[in-house]
């Protein structure tokens, strides 16, 4: 299979080209909201299709099925057909994921295997690059199909909803992971007359433009991308630094991308789900699952979690569980070992972290009641470290540069290529807005509300002059596309 071309990633220069065109129209043919959105499911596949267009193919042939295995379990609700059904389109589900995103792991470990056994094995082997989006509406569809066998599930009004639904491009890439209650209600509602919260979504786009374009592009060309290739080249001190300021990119690329994402739909007259909720002030494991990937995480304990019983059958059996969700968590990831171990590692943390919670309440304590400072700040030295140290796995080529990577950090090296101060301000800064950043994000919403109508635009220009002069040149990849 050959290399995607040319794609409408956001924010480029081609995508406020067509974004812009899309927006417009969109907004002209509201009146009509069937043919509105009959043009956004276009150029939602436009956008898909500018990826590759095997890629806009298998979205299209997954979306039918679902929508077809949708109505076959309302069809066959509370009869003994239900569960089978369900069963057999997650299997299909869980196969074309499976085949796109993890065949050539499959293969290479198999061969690897057998080999050691002594066996030889000649397995096919296909270059296989794993379709744009495939993870998220994938997990979309199959959360569809559970709330629908459960009866929780908004249904749609009609198979083009279920199409925009799935494939909607501002979520498309890298989520939110919508369920259907999140957007079918919208897209069944009449157009808005008017862009819904229109200082937020300004103020979205702007977070998103400066975490994104500016603040994760910097520590990414600056150190990251580097100490995590080659970390022999640095000193201990810088790869203590790159551990954080991998651990800021990371959030400021993901988040980036939420907040574009959010704000561009609020333009089109749609709200997606909050995904971040400043994850690095979490003074627990616990807490910072509940902060970040909101969407994810969320539909990880909603259909993997609490149908393995969650905490119901004893405490074991929860850590148990806890260790099987977020193992999974880092398959979902990607195929490789090094996403398998992070995910493990924070299935491990967050078990000791419940077995912590249970001996406490053993001992007549009350976890709920308000902690002191000292308790909290240490809580979240805690966590933010944690989260920080087990990146290396998640961010390292393989095994060996991760291995590498800790055999530098205790190597106590003084030799660089010199402590990046620049890289220092963004990650503190990063880190500070987890704790001030609503502030902030209120008081300029509050702002732009209070802007006369004539000089919004001025104020939108001036912006993105700010945010073009000082970003640096070029523009990291955002990592969470590779999922």
């Amino acid at each position: 299979m050959s290399r995607p071309g040319p794609a409408v990633e956001f924010p480029t220069l081609e995508f406020v080209y067509f974004g812009l065109l899309t927006l417009t129209l969109s907004w002209l043919l509201r009146q009509t909201r069937t043919v509105q959105k009959g043009f956004l499911l276009a150029a939602s596949y436009y956008f898909a299709w500018k990826w590759q267009p095997i890629f806009f193919a298998t979205l299209v042939a997954s979306s039918l099925f679902n929508f077809g295995a949708g109505k076959l379990l309302l069809r066959h609700q509370g009869s003994k057909l239900a569960k089978p059904i369900l069963t057999l389109a997650l299997i299909a589900n869980l196969g074309l994921l499976g085949f796109f995103k993890y065949y050539g792991f499959f293969v290479d470990n198999l061969g690897a295997l057998l080999s050691l056994l002594g066996l030889e094995a000649h397995l096919p082997l296909f270059e296989i690059i794993a379709p744009f989006g495939i993870s998220f509406y994938t997990f979309q569809s199959m959360a569809y199909l559970v709330d629908t066998h459960r009866k929780k599930a908004v249904q749609p009004k009609s198979l083009l909803d279920f199409l925009l639904f799935l494939a909607f491009f501002p979520k498309f890439g890298a989520g939110p992971i919508c369920r259907s209650g999140d957007l079918l209600p919208q897209l069944a509602e009449p157009a808005p007359k008017h862009i819904p919260e229109l200082s937020t979504a300004v103020a979205l786009i702007t977070t998103g433009l400066l975490k994104k374009m500016v603040m994760a592009t910097y520590v990414a060309t600056h150190l990251t991308t580097d100490a995590f290739l080659a970390p022999s080249s640095f000193s201990s001190a810088e790869l203590v630094l790159a551990v954080f300021a991998y651990t800021a990119q990371v959030y400021l690329d993901f988040s980036g991308y939420t907040d574009l994402a959010r704000g561009i739909a609020l333009l089109f007259g749609f709200r997606l789900p909050e995904n971040f909720r400043y994850p690095y002030a979490a003074t627990d494991i616990g807490d910072f699952w509940r902060r970040w990937h909101i969407t994810f995480s969320t539909w990880l304990r909603e259909y993997i979690y609490f149908p393995l019983g969650g905490s119901r059958d004893g405490r074991l059996r929860c850590y148990l569980n806890l260790m099987i969700t977020f193992t999974a968590c880092g398959i979902w990831h990607g195929p490789t070992w090094g996403y398998i171990v992070w995910g493990a590692l924070h299935g491990v943390g967050l078990s000791v972290y419940k077995a912590s919670l249970d001996i406490r309440r053993d001992l007549g304590i009350d976890t709920d009641a308000p902690q002191p400072f000292w308790w909290l700040a240490l809580g979240w030295l805690a966590t933010l470290s944690f989260c920080a140290f087990v990146r290396i796995f998640f961010v390292s080529s393989d095994f060996g540069v991760a291995m590498e990577y800790w055999r530098g950090l205790f190597a106590f090296t003084t030799e660089g290529r010199g402590f990046d101060l620049g890289v220092l301000f963004v990650t503190v800064v990063t880190l500070l807005s987890n704790f001030f950043g609503r502030r902030v994000f209120d008081r300029f919403v509050a702002w732009h509300d209070h802007l006369p109508a004539l000089a919004r635009p001025l104020a939108w220009a001036g912006i993105l002059l700010f945010i073009l002069t000082i970003r640096p040149f070029g523009m990291a990849a955002t990592i969470y596309f590779g999922f």
